[in-house]
């Protein structure tokens, strides 16, 4: 944690000041604690300041982000997936020289569009980046903390931030997994400045939803050890692989990738992966798919009015990258 993000912190309990108290000296403080005067402490490990326990409802996505730590990276998965999606999601530019702005990713997971948003905040603006579970440490491994961006394990229903610093807000695979997305884009919006952006994405309720066969199955799996299911996940996909490889020998690309994710084998041919990437990101969808404890797809007229309730105007849905997109400023 650099020193100089101390200004933008506050306590989750009671939005507080919160002082450092650590024995390290320098630029970046390793281990330590925040305080408040409200007598909430928040230990800081790995240089991380943790404002959650350890353990809680997001730890399946903490046990694949840490075993899958590179796996959906571009600069290991050979393709630039998660560029293309960061910048077509957003619609946002790289930052020109002498931009500056703070940038909010909520659920950073792994921390594959982390280095996409340090191009938006530009030189001098800060990238606040933060998960619920201990995924932060496998994004830690790979976005490095500096003086533009500040990792934080939070609550995306209580975050430690002083309200109206943030300028763009982006919050991608995250609301379906929460007890509530409509309290979490509120929460969300009490960052952004006026004017300041929001986009976000959310698992979609269409016709389609009670044909997809993950929803039959989770009320088991999601209940099953975390590492059972990995487990067993891989040995499905190993068994099944064969049968991925037939339909998308026969059947249209279209028609096969359906037929694939319908058997529960994750199929993200069109990213143009090689066939060991492929498997790779099928083992960790999979998992994916049928661990969280949440998984709440909602109509896009729904998003939509969420976004409006929170307080955001010139909303705007549509069909995207994962079922519905959401998008607004503050009014």
């Amino acid at each position: 944690m650099y020193r100089g993000h101390l200004k933008l912190l506050a306590c989750s309990h009671c939005g507080g000041e919160l002082s450092l108290d650590t024995l390290e000296n320098g630029e970046f403080v390793g281990s330590g604690k925040l305080r408040c005067a409200c007598a909430k402490e928040y230990p800081i490990i790995n240089g991380i300041p943790r404002f959650v326990s350890q353990s809680n409802y997001a730890d399946s996505f903490g046990l694949e982000w840490n075993l899958h730590k590179k796996t959906q990276h571009d600069s290991t998965s050979g393709v630039s997936a998660s560029k293309k999606r960061f910048f077509e999601e957003t619609r946002w530019e790289v930052a020109k020289e002498g931009q500056k702005c703070v940038v909010l990713e909520a659920g950073c997971g792994s921390g594959r569009f982390t280095p996409y948003a340090l191009e938006i905040c530009g030189g001098g603006g800060i990238v606040i980046s933060f998960d619920y579970s201990n995924a932060i440490d496998a994004s830690a491994m790979s976005n490095k903390a500096s003086k533009n961006l500040l990792m934080l394990q939070a609550d995306i229903f209580h975050i430690p931030l002083k309200k109206g610093i943030v300028d763009k807000c982006f919050c991608f695979g995250v609301l379906q997994h929460t007890p509530s997305a409509k309290n979490a884009l509120k929460e969300l919006v009490t960052t952004l400045k006026k004017g300041g952006e929001l986009v976000c994405d959310h698992y979609p309720f269409n016709r389609n939803t009670p044909f997809n066969t993950k929803y039959w199955v989770r009320p088991i799996t999601k209940r099953i050890p975390h590492q059972m299911l990995y487990d067993f996940g891989k040995r499905y996909v190993n068994f099944m692989w064969p049968v991925f490889k037939f339909n998308r020998k026969v059947f249209s690309p279209k028609r096969a990738n359906r037929l694939n994710w319908r058997l529960l084998i994750p199929d993200y041919s069109s990213e143009g992966l090689s066939e060991e990437k492929l498997k790779e990101w099928a083992y960790l969808d999979f998992f994916d798919m049928l661990s969280p404890a949440y998984d709440k797809p909602i109509k896009m007229q729904t998003l939509h009015r969420y976004l409006q309730e929170a307080g955001l105007v010139d909303v705007e849905t549509n069909p995207g990258y994962n079922g519905w997109e959401g998008r607004g400023r503050k009014g």
